[in-house]
């Protein structure tokens, strides 16, 4: 399905089902925020590791809240994922915002945690009890199901955005989930 979203480059993904506190700065990324809001908006957050085409996977997000910080003008928003997208073109708007036209991605079928893959959710466990401010942002974890434990891991995990984009644009978690199970394997 084709659609049109204000686009925030930030350092960070969203995935779908995902809920992540974003900085906004003064500026391009306030101005964009501000027209969403003023608009009754979505926003696509795409990482901005390299140029706005190239990072060309992100995710449709609402922002569920807000908070202005008083020292350097920047805003806190929590933003909740929605469905990927991938982006065919940018361009403009009439009062100087980014828009993409985008392409959605189809949604990760839900798949049972199985034994292989169980380390994901015990560590993922884990990271919700030693990090509260984590665990705050998922009223309801759903540990069992394995696309949510692969995205949760994709946001949280210092990953290269480009490998990132690759696993976010396949069809389902597989590919996720190995290379994450990999991941945890190797020490290195």
């Amino acid at each position: 399905m084709a659609i049109t979203l204000p686009i925030l480059f930030n350092n960070r993904h969203i995935l779908p089902s995902g809920r992540l506190p974003l900085r906004v700065v003064p500026g391009e990324q306030l101005n964009t925020v501000k027209y969403a809001m003023q608009n009754g908006l979505d926003i696509g957050v795409c990482m901005d590791e390299t140029s706005p085409i190239g990072a060309g996977i992100g995710t449709r997000v609402t922002i569920e809240d807000f908070n202005m910080a008083n020292e350097d003008g920047a805003l806190t928003i929590t933003v909740c994922g929605h469905e990927s997208f991938v982006i065919d073109s940018i361009k403009e708007n009439d009062v100087g915002i980014l828009e993409a036209q985008c392409q959605t991605l189809p949604k990760w079928p839900e798949r049972a945690v199985s034994n292989d893959a169980a380390p994901l959710a015990e560590r993922l466990q884990i990271m919700f009890e030693r990090y509260p401010e984590l665990s705050s942002l998922h009223k309801a974890p759903n540990f069992e199901n394995l696309s949510w434990l692969c995205q949760r891991w994709l946001e949280l995990l210092p990953i290269p955005a480009s490998e990132k984009q690759v696993l976010m644009a396949a069809n389902s978690c597989s590919d996720t989930a190995e290379y994450l199970l990999s991941l945890m394997k190797d020490p290195h």
